[in-house]
């Protein structure tokens, strides 16, 4: 299976032969490729199925399987997931949503190719869509009585909330902002939809609003400038709406009465609160809270506001959801070496076991690594944390290669979750030291905001920094570093080339896999949440004009001396592959030596399994060519 080119270039080819090594056992592409993601999970209203996200084989599919006990299982015997779809497109987990539950168990709506679809769980029918248009409609939620399906709607200018019935009738527009919706949460008497406000006139607030279920006037609960609010849920008995804030400088839980308006802050534990649900009574709350990467489980009595361990296993915990006897918990989980799954928590002894086995028995036996929490010191005597991965063999008597590997954003972070890029990287031999720079998120809003006004700055510092700190570890070959990202990742590896000016330059090649090389170009060329996402942290290029040139890596070209593999898809609207074309030129003007790749029917991600397959098979060579 070979992927569709569009465009291949190259310049500046090596003397020495490419190296043939071949993937240690027991890797292989079809390895590399043939794992299956599960997310975004949704526990059935009895508790007794799970709804699920499997990306495999080239699709998002849904699937529905019985749990242990379940009346479904003893009838058929088997907890094998049920297939619902057949044709869902694959597409990034992070842009995906959940399917969702009618309230009697029998049916789940879903978004997909820009319309709300809806299926039945028995898997004997076929999907029935309930809007048509591709208007990029979304975040499909039932009411309470099961008669209306709330979702987010793209048929405007902007995405606001509309409804419509299970039979597919004509949208009801419940909102009509000048801005966008998101996340809407249906009361649970049903009168009213609460939903996340992002207003134009300020692209760093979120406010947390309410609006009756059959259409009137919004009521803004919250608002404030720069601060998000979101994640809002309502308690069992609707007096009380839970949400998310970044307002004290952390990620933390507040809790709104709506009668009084009176507002509680709830955790006050400089950690990230990353996701939250109230129990069945309302008298408990499970949260994950991240720290240093690791997103634990913990419960919180709501009346006392005590907060209690539940789960910690230095993986990074999602979505949590409680049984109807709230005895248990489903929840999904991932570290580093284990790839996600869904797993049973309880909710008493926090002891817990996997619902789904997603991992191949090639991969249990492939010894994956888990890396260590660590940290350096950066430009302005910043400390930067990240997570190292160490290979077996390495040791100070045969030092290893190492790759600096900063993440995409740069709104988020590494944190414990599973990458197939470290894993394989560290089983050809390298060390792999993915640092949380300055703008990521988890390690609080001063971090975060270290860019705002300055891409390319301070985070390029860190870059730098990172392999310093790389040089310094006795079981590290300090003459043998490369650095490889993807989206702002990729800028952040085109940067540290460009803005080394140390003799000799601390990397000796580059990965840039889809990302930007001219911010200013690329505000104009991509898509509005793209840009919009880089007026927030960058102002408007007409006020931050200076701004915008000096965070852009093409203008220092001419001082990149290492080897540059570029990968772009011909399809990315986030980051136009014109970002690459650019780069490329500049390249050539500068006589630099390059690669390039741009794949046919591929967006910001790659999720072809033949392009997946060439792009390992091109990472690996172009490393071991020039750092083995």
């Amino acid at each position: 299976m070979n992927p569709t080119i569009e465009r291949e270039d190259r310049h500046g080819w090596p003397a020495q032969p490419r190296p043939d090594r071949k993937l240690p056992e027991p890797w292989t592409p079809e390895l590399l490729t043939g794992w299956g993601h599960i997310h975004h999970h949704s526990l059935s209203p009895d508790g007794q199925q799970i709804a699920f996200v499997w990306q495999r084989e080239g699709n998002c599919d849904l699937y529905v399987q019985s749990l242990p006990g379940s009346t479904s299982r003893r009838e058929t015997g088997t907890s094998w997931p049920r297939r619902l779809t057949f044709d869902r497109p694959a597409q990034a987990a992070w842009t995906d949503g959940q399917p969702r539950w009618s309230p009697d168990g029998r049916s789940l709506v879903y978004a997909a190719r820009s319309d709300i679809w809806l299926v039945d769980v028995d898997g004997q029918t076929r999907p029935r869509r309930l809007t048509d248009g591709k208007k990029g409609d979304s975040s499909p939620i039932f009411s309470p009585d099961g008669n209306h399906v709330y979702f987010v709607s793209g048929r405007g200018d902007f995405e606001n909330l509309c409804y419509t019935t299970p039979a597919g009738d004509w949208p009801v527009a419940l909102t009509r902002f000048d801005g966008d919706v998101s996340d809407p949460q249906p009361s649970p008497d049903g009168r009213q939809v609460a939903f996340v406000y992002h207003p134009q006139d300020d692209l760093d607030r979120w406010e947390i609003c309410v609006v009756p279920a059959e259409g009137g006037e919004v009521r803004h609960l919250t608002g404030a400038a720069g601060v998000w609010d979101s994640q809002p849920r309502w308690s069992p008995d609707g007096t009380t709406i839970a949400f998310t804030s970044n307002r004290s400088g952390w990620v933390e839980l507040y809790m709104l009465t709506l009668a009084s308006g009176e507002l509680r802050q709830v955790t006050s534990g400089a950690a990230d609160v990353t996701g939250f649900a109230w129990s069945p009574g309302g008298r408990r709350m499970v949260m994950a809270i991240n720290h240093n990467g690791a997103a634990d489980l913990h419960l919180l009595q709501v009346a006392s506001g005590e907060l209690k361990p539940l789960r910690a296993a230095a993986g990074w915990h999602s979505l949590p959801q409680w049984s109807p006897d709230r005895h248990w918990l489903t929840v999904e989980f991932e570290t580093p070496a284990n790839l996600p799954d869904i797993w049973r928590v309880d909710t008493t002894t926090g002891e817990a076991h996997p619902l789904t086995g997603s991992t191949p028995p090639a991969l249990m036996a492939a010894g994956m690594v888990e890396p260590e929490f660590t940290t350096f010191i950066s430009s302005d005597e910043a400390t930067i944390p990240g997570l190292l991965f160490r290979p077996p063999a390495a040791s100070p008597a045969a030092p290893c290669p190492a790759i600096v590997y900063p993440h995409g954003g740069p709104t988020d972070e590494h944190g414990r979750y599973f990458d197939m890029v470290a894993q394989w990287l560290v089983a050809k031999g390298y060390a792999v030291l993915a640092p949380n720079y300055r703008g990521s998120t988890g390690y609080g809003l001063a971090h975060q905001h270290a860019l705002h006004g300055n891409w390319g700055i301070a985070d390029c510092d860190d870059m730098l920094a990172a392999a310093d700190y790389l040089a310094g570890l006795d079981w590290v070959d300090g003459e043998r570093l490369g650095i490889y990202g993807a989206s702002y990742g990729s800028y952040l590896a085109t940067l540290a080339l460009a803005r080394d000016d140390r003799q000799p330059r601390r990397f000796k090649c580059g990965v840039a896999k889809y990302g930007d090389c001219d911010i200013l170009a690329s505000w104009a060329q991509g898509d509005r949440p793209g840009r919009e996402d880089l007026e927030r942290q960058m102002g408007h290029p007409t006020t931050n004009r200076a701004g915008y040139h000096a965070g852009s890596p093409v203008y220092d070209v001419e001082n990149i001396q290492a080897p540059l593999l570029i990968l772009h898809g011909a399809d990315d609207e986030r980051v136009h592959p014109k970002q690459s074309e650019q780069l490329v030129e500049a390249l050539k003007r500068h006589d630099k030596t390059f690669e390039l790749f741009v794949y046919e029917g591929e967006g910001h991600g790659f999720l072809q399994t033949s392009t997946l397959q060439h792009f390992y098979a091109t990472l690996g060579r172009f490393l071991d060519w020039y750092l083995l």
